[in-house]
């Protein structure tokens, strides 16, 4: 009777002990697996079903388990989409995990460069800001400065029968305005089209005729002043979270257009560049 006792109690000492003598994988879908754990990689699991340990590996998605339980007692469990370390892990793995599918993060703000900026005036070079007004940044604030110079000033000198170099008039705008992206400004490539509100002042040359004097014209260099408003439409590239690249072209005429605080006729306006920019 001792005897049938003690192997009973072997028995059930060795069922008990053979069930934790096991890794446990507990599937998101309710089932465990008994295993033999060969590998916890950044995306996938390794492992040999425990009851055939000789047998072919299986692999399962990371994804699909919600935790390990190895026979030593430890946890490695699987929080969403990412995992708390135990057994089985280590510190680069984690930080492999996070990067896959991480999605961008475009700053609110941008501020640029133009090294080739034009306005009806001429070539010159320009600035700008824009700020991102609403989370999915569809209306961002824009403010862009310019300077630019008429370097085609060559004109006919009637006095001497001869074409001269003219003046390169200099003319500084200002233009905010606002930039409407029909699909959000955070993204790789959008589009934007907006209007913007037009203040220039600088020089404008004109050849004044006159015939009370002894010349019959006189060039001259006075004081140019236009308000106007145009509406851009840009093309905006960002091949990094932080790079910006931007294509933009403006059209509009001007409300005021005084040459020597005197009103002239309605001015056609242009602006447009290629602009290079930090994006934060």
């Amino acid at each position: 009777m001792q005897l049938k006792t003690l192997l009973l109690s072997a028995v059930a000492l060795f069922v008990i002990s053979s069930s934790y003598a096991q890794d446990k994988i507990y599937k998101r879908s309710g089932d465990i697996v008994d295993a033999k754990i060969k590998s916890v990689g950044t995306k996938t699991i390794t492992y040999v079903r425990y009851d055939n340990q000789t047998g072919p590996e299986y692999t399962i998605v990371k994804a699909e388990v919600q935790k390990i339980k190895y026979m030593n007692g430890s946890e490695d469990e699987f929080p969403g989409r990412g995992r708390k370390k135990g057994a089985g892990t280590n510190d680069q793995e984690d930080a492999a995990d996070k990067a896959p599918g991480k999605k961008a993060e475009y700053g609110a703000s941008v501020i640029t460069i133009s090294p080739m900026q034009f306005s009806e005036n001429g070539l010159g070079l320009g600035l700008s800001y824009e700020h991102a007004i609403d989370k999915k940044g569809i209306i961002a604030f824009y403010l862009p400065v310019a300077a630019t110079f008429n370097l085609n000033s060559n004109h006919f000198d009637p006095n001497t029968g001869n074409t001269v170099n003219g003046h390169q008039d200099a003319m500084f705008y200002v233009m905010p305005g606002v930039k409407v992206y029909p699909t959000g400004s955070f993204g790789s490539v959008r589009y934007a089209v907006g209007p913007s509100l037009v203040i220039g002042d600088g020089e404008k040359s004109t050849m004044d005729y006159s015939y009370s004097s002894g010349n019959p014209a006189v060039y001259n260099t006075k004081s140019h002043f236009v308000l106007g408003i145009m509406v851009n439409n840009s093309l905006n590239i960002n091949p990094t979270p932080h790079i910006y690249l931007g294509l933009e072209l403006g059209l509009g005429f001007t409300y005021m257009n005084r040459v020597d605080a005197v009103n002239q006729n309605t001015l056609f306006l242009a602006q447009g560049g290629f602009r290079i920019g930090y994006r934060f």
